[in-house]
C-alpha cells in the first residue's frame, strides 16, 4: 500500500472538535478547511480555520449533515481527505461513499466497517460472530410501540430502547413497564430520527447499576491492531456521559486483557482501521457485555492521550494515509490517572435541561503538564439551541486517581461562565461527592445521589470559615478602596442566616481576621473578570472561589456549595432582624411556562384535560434532543397559546390552568 502525505484537510464539523483537530494538523503541517452555518459565523474554530466555507442555514439537516454541500467544498478547496469529528456525519457511511468518488479520503473507517459497527443491530450481529459477550435484546428492528411492548415483555422489565445509528446517548430509553412504552418509543425515534436521518430502534435488557466501560483502539490498514486501555464513563445523565477516567478503578488487569482480545477480535471481524472504541457494560462481577463500537473519535479521547502519550488524531491522520502503526501492544504503557469533565450548557436542577444564549464571562485555569482544556468558545460566543450542549471539556492528569481527582477540583473552581446557565457547581460538587471520590461509581450515581437534581451542597463547617474569609476580605477591600484608611473593627458576618461575629483587620492586601480563637491571615487575589477570587490562608491553603456582588449581599460559591452572605457593624446586625425582607419571588400557579427555548414540537394535552402529576404535557427539542416537560402537580388546561412546531423561549406560557 503507497503512503500519502496531506497537506490540506476538511474538517466537517465544529467547535470544540474542529478546534483540537486543527491544532494535531498544524503541528504535523497540514493546513484546515473549516466549514461553518449562519449560527457559527462568529464561531471559535471559524477564525483559527487557514480556509473557510459557508455550508448553510443553522439547522444542521440543512449545513453539517448536508453531504453533497460539504463534498462540493473539498473539491473546491483542494481537501486531500476530511475528517468528520464526532457528531454529524462521523458515523454514516454515505459520507466516506460521497468523498470516495471524488478520490478524497475520509479519516476514519472504510464504509463498509461504519455501515456493519456503526449500527447497533449489525454490531451485535458481528459481535456474537467474533465471540464478543453481548447483552440479551431483540437485534431485529422494531416496528412502532406494540411491537416494541411485546418484545419488552419477553425480555422482562426493565429494557433499553437505543437507536440503532448514532450515539451520544440520543434516541436512548429506560424503560420499567409497559405504560411507558408508547411514550419512549416515540420519543426515541423521533430523536433518532433527527440526529442520525435514521429512525431505527432495538431493544435489549437494561443491565441495573452497570458501570460503562469502553475500550480505546487503533488500527492501520496493514491489520495492526492496539489497544490504548480503558475509560470508566460511567457517570452519566440523561444516558450521556459527562464525566470520563482512565484508568477505571474497577477493572482488574485479568479483565481488561479479556477485554483486549475481543475487541481485537471484533476489530478483524470487521475490517477496522483508524481510531474507534469498543462500548461494554459491567456488571458487579466484572462481567462485561458489548454495548456498541463507536468508528470515530470520541469525545473523551483526551484522557487516553494523557495516560499512553499518543495524539489519537495524529494517528487517525497516519492510518488514513496508509502508514503503519509505530507501536505495537507491547509498547503501550497506562502511566499515571486522568479525568475529564465535559462543562455543558445545561441546568442541573431542571432535570439537565439544555441552555442557550451568550456567554458574557468565559474564564479557565491556564493550561500545562497537568491540565488540559479542550474548547471552541470564548467571551461573547454564542451557545445555539441547534447544537449539542457541550461548551468546553477539562481533563486533569495525576500520578494516581486521588492527584487527577486533587487537580479537577482546582480546574473546575477556576472556570467561570456567565450568561448561559451552565453544569460547573454540579461537577464541583461530583468531584467533593465521598462516593466518587471512594469510586463507587455506576451509571445510576447521578439518579440515585441528585434524585431531585443539583441545588447546591451543604455548606460543611470547613468552608463556613473560608466563605467568612471571603465575604470579609471582599468587602473590607471594597471599604479601603472608597475611603482610604486601613480598617480594625469587630464585624458581624451573616452566612445562610447564621451570624459569626469576628475581628478583622485590613491594611494593605492583606487581611487578619480572629476566628474561633485562632489567627489567620488572608491575601487574595482577583481574576481579571472579578467573578473569581484567589485567596491564600496562612501562606498554605489556596482556594479559589466565585464571587459576585448584588446591593449588600455578597454570593460566594466553590465546591458545589454556595451561600448569600452579608456583613454588618454589630448594632446594625441587631437591627438586621427587625427588617422585613422585600425580595419575593413572584410564583404563578395559573401557568406553565417552557423551561427551556426550543422547537415544541408535540403538544399532549388539550383544551379541558385533567392532568395527573407527571403526566407529559408537552415536548420540546433543544440541542438535538427532546426534551418532555410533565406536569408537577394535578391540574385541569383552560388554554393552549402555542401551537405544534412553533418556536418556544425560557419562560413562555404555553398553557393557562383552571
Amino acid at each position: 500500500m503507497t503512503e500519502k502525505k496531506y497537506s490540506k484537510i476538511l474538517i466537517a464539523n465544529r467547535g470544540e472538535i474542529a478546534c483540537r483537530i486543527i491544532r494535531t494538523a498544524h503541528r504535523m503541517g497540514i493546513s484546515c478547511v473549516c466549514v461553518y452555518s449562519d449560527a457559527d459565523i462568529n464561531s471559535v474554530h471559524v477564525r483559527q480555520a487557514d480556509e473557510l466555507r459557508y455550508i448553510g442555514p443553522s439547522p444542521s439537516c440543512l449545513s453539517y449533515l448536508n453531504i453533497e454541500k460539504i463534498c462540493e467544498v473539498a473539491v473546491e478547496t483542494g481537501a486531500q481527505a476530511v475528517h468528520p469529528g464526532y457528531g454529524f456525519l462521523a458515523e454514516n457511511p454515505d459520507f466516506p461513499r460521497a468523498l470516495q468518488k471524488y478520490n478524497i479520503d475520509f479519516i476514519g473507517p472504510s464504509a463498509e466497517t461504519i455501515e456493519v459497527t456503526a449500527n447497533k443491530i449489525t454490531a451485535k450481529e458481528a459481535a456474537k460472530k467474533a465471540g464478543v459477550n453481548v447483552v440479551p435484546g431483540y437485534m431485529g428492528k422494531i416496528s412502532d410501540a406494540a411491537h416494541a411492548a411485546q418484545v419488552a415483555e419477553e425480555i422482562g422489565f426493565p429494557v433499553m430502547l437505543k437507536a440503532a445509528s448514532g450515539g451520544g446517548g440520543k434516541g436512548m430509553r429506560i424503560v420499567n413497564s409497559k405504560k411507558e412504552i408508547e411514550l419512549a418509543f416515540t420519543s426515541a425515534t423521533n430523536e433518532a430520527e433527527k440526529s442520525f436521518k435514521d429512525g431505527s430502534i432495538f431493544i435489549e435488557k437494561y443491565i441495573e447499576l452497570p458501570r460503562h466501560i469502553e475500550i480505546q483502539i487503533i488500527a492501520d490498514k496493514h491489520g495492526n491492531i492496539v489497544c490504548l486501555g480503558e475509560r470508566e464513563c460511567s457517570i452519566q445523565r440523561n444516558n450521556q456521559k459527562i464525566i470520563e477516567e482512565t484508568p477505571s478503578p474497577f477493572i482488574s488487569e485479568e479483565v481488561r486483557q479479556k477485554m483486549y482480545a475481543q475487541c481485537v477480535s471484533l476489530a478483524k471481524q470487521v475490517g477496522y482501521f483508524s481510531a474507534g472504541t469498543v462500548e461494554f457494560v459491567v456488571d458487579k462481577d466484572q462481567n462485561f457485555y458489548f454495548l456498541e463500537v463507536n468508528t470515530r473519535l470520541q469525545v473523551e479521547h483526551p484522557v487516553t492521550e494523557f495516560i499512553t502519550g499518543i495524539d489519537i488524531v495524529e494517528e487517525m491522520i497516519r492510518t488514513s494515509c496508509g502508514e503503519k502503526l509505530r507501536f505495537s501492544q507491547d509498547d503501550i504503557k497506562l502511566t499515571g490517572s486522568a479525568i475529564e469533565s465535559r462543562i455543558c450548557a445545561e441546568d442541573p436542577s431542571k432535570k439537565f435541561f439544555p441552555s442557550s444564549g451568550r456567554i458574557k464571562y468565559y474564564d479557565k485555569p491556564d493550561g500545562n503538564d497537568y491540565v488540559r482544556i479542550d474548547d471552541g468558545v470564548a467571551a461573547g460566543s454564542e451557545i445555539s439551541t441547534f447544537y449539542d450542549s457541550m461548551i468546553a471539556k477539562v481533563i486533569t492528569y495525576g500520578k494516581d486517581r486521588v492527584e487527577a481527582i486533587s487537580r479537577m477540583q482546582k480546574a473546575l473552581s477556576e472556570c467561570y461562565i456567565e450568561g448561559v446557565t451552565n453544569n460547573i457547581e454540579f461537577l464541583e460538587s461530583i468531584f467533593h461527592h465521598p462516593n466518587f471520590i471512594a469510586a463507587k461509581l455506576h451509571t445510576r450515581f447521578i439518579p440515585d445521589h441528585y434524585s431531585s437534581g443539583f441545588h447546591g451542597d451543604f455548606v460543611t463547617e470547613e468552608y463556613i470559615k473560608i466563605f467568612i474569609f471571603t465575604a470579609l476580605y471582599v468587602h473590607l477591600e471594597n471599604e479601603e478602596r472608597y475611603h482610604h484608611k486601613a480598617v480594625n473593627e469587630t464585624l458581624v458576618v451573616v452566612i445562610n442566616d447564621n451570624k459569626y461575629s469576628v475581628d478583622a483587620k485590613y491594611q494593605d492586601n492583606i487581611l487578619t481576621t480572629v476566628y474561633n480563637h485562632n489567627t489567620y491571615s488572608v491575601v487574595g487575589k482577583w481574576k481579571s473578570s472579578y467573578r473569581l477570587l484567589n485567596i491564600t490562608i496562612n501562606d498554605d491553603t489556596d482556594i479559589t472561589l466565585k464571587v459576585e456582588k448584588q446591593g449588600s449581599k455578597y454570593f460566594i460559591r466553590h465546591a458545589g456549595m454556595k451561600a448569600e452572605c452579608c456583613i454588618f457593624k454589630p448594632n446594625v446586625a441587631e437591627l438586621s432582624r427587625l427588617m422585613l425582607n422585600n425580595e419575593t419571588e413572584g410564583i404563578s400557579v395559573d401557568t406553565v411556562k417552557s423551561p427551556i427555548s426550543g422547537l415544541l414540537v408535540r403538544l399532549h394535552v388539550n383544551i379541558g384535560d385533567q392532568v395527573e402529576i407527571g403526566q407529559p404535557l408537552f415536548v420540546v427539542e433543544a440541542m438535538k434532543m427532546e426534551n418532555i416537560i410533565c406536569a408537577e402537580a394535578a391540574m385541569v388546561i383552560k388554554n393552549i397559546l402555542v401551537q405544534e412546531g412553533k418556536n418556544v423561549q425560557i419562560g413562555d406560557v404555553v398553557c393557562f390552568l383552571k
